[in-house]
């Protein structure tokens, strides 16, 4: 998994009982238990994931962790198939288009996961046939933010970055760093897209020659260090690095921006996959419970995910900033093909060391 990985997102505030309306298993029940084989991360993930079990008594699940990220099981199942021995599988964006290229996934409908309900629907990854194939869980995002005390003027379109009263003030990520997202920004405002990153080289080199570039990032750390002493007033940078640094100064956010601007904010989910073959009932059962409002709030405040997926989970007043409703989500948000920006990783970094460092 490359940089913008899951454990790069901040622990939500929010607590939890369980709903009357969070499905069948809310309800306790005398029957024996079914039984379901579910692989998680471990760490935090898992005893988030294994609280939210303790909350009910219908479903009993034998836990497995994934030995790596979370493309590395993927070959597991492939060897194994028809018969992986797993009933439901976390992941992440990467992992639901190849559940969907191989067609492992059982159809994720609203009768069998009624609190899919409360998902943004841009959230939903479906495969050839139109069928859902994930139930989200978590979201998280990245974007642009200045310092109010520190930004000469305000900034409202990505043209802005070449205005002379920037000079310095802009702190760029290399393209290592966060996925090259910021270009992958500059790409679509300018009529490309991840697969079509000529604009946005373009673009770059106008800027590293203007001198605004005041900064080059090469970590989270050499960003938060710089904004924070005030060497630049402007980065592009993951939730929890911004949640950090607004504690202690003025941002203002570019991840609710007028589409025309051409800033966009960029998002990941992980959640649940049902595999075909197992006990997909029970599955989609526990599936169900663990999304609900209280549930997922509960699953990101132990496991520190990110913010919970559905939209009617109580978030945090410090996180408030960061959440998309639906609506929001599709104003604002733009889904890339993560496992794209993978391979090319090394490609554009070593392009970037080629032609736009000697600009700088």
């Amino acid at each position: 998994m490359n940089r913008m990985t899951r454990r790069q997102f901040t622990k939500l505030a929010s607590s939890a009982a369980v709903l009357s309306t969070a499905g069948p298993l809310s309800l306790g029940r005398a029957l024996a238990a079914e039984k379901i084989t579910a692989v998680e991360w471990g760490g935090a993930y898992l005893d988030a994931s294994q609280a939210i079990a303790a909350k009910q008594t219908h479903v009993d699940v034998n836990w497995q962790r994934h030995a790596g990220g979370a493309m590395v099981i993927m070959s597991k199942i492939k060897s194994t198939w028809p018969k992986p021995g797993i009933d439901l599988l976390s992941g992440w964006d990467p992992s639901w288009q190849m559940v969907a290229k191989e067609g492992w996934a059982e159809p994720v409908t609203l009768e069998q996961v009624p609190n899919l309900a409360d998902i943004p629907p841009k959230l939903l990854v479906k495969d050839g046939g139109g069928n859902i194939v994930n139930i989200p869980r978590t979201v998280a995002s990245t974007f642009w933010i200045y310092r109010k005390d520190t930004i000469p003027f305000e900034i409202t379109k990505v043209e802005d970055l070449l205005d002379p009263r920037l000079k310095g003030k802009i702190c760029w990520n290399v393209p290592s760093l966060g996925s090259n997202l910021q270009m992958v920004m500059l790409a679509l405002h300018k009529g490309g897209d991840e697969r079509n990153l000529e604009p946005a080289w373009d673009f770059v080199k106008e800027l590293a020659r203007s001198g605004n570039i005041g900064r080059v990032a090469n970590s989270d750390q050499d960003m938060t260090s710089s904004i924070s002493t005030g060497e630049t007033s402007m980065a592009f940078a993951a939730a929890f690095v911004i949640k950090d640094l607004a504690r202690n100064f003025q941002l203002h956010y570019l991840n609710k921006m007028d589409t025309a601007s051409g800033f966009r904010t960029f998002i990941y989910q992980e959640g649940w996959t049902v595999l075909k073959g197992g006990n997909t009932k029970a599955a989609f059962d526990f599936a169900n419970f663990a999304i609900s409002p209280e549930n997922d709030a509960t699953f990101n405040q132990i496991s520190g995910a990110g913010l919970p997926a559905n939209v009617k989970s109580v978030v945090s007043e410090e996180l408030k900033p960061f959440s998309l409703n639906s609506e929001e989500m599709n104003l604002h948000a733009y889904i890339p093909d993560w496992a794209y920006l993978s391979e090319q990783e090394a490609v554009w970094q070593k392009r970037w060391e080629q032609e736009i460092a000697p600009l700088l």
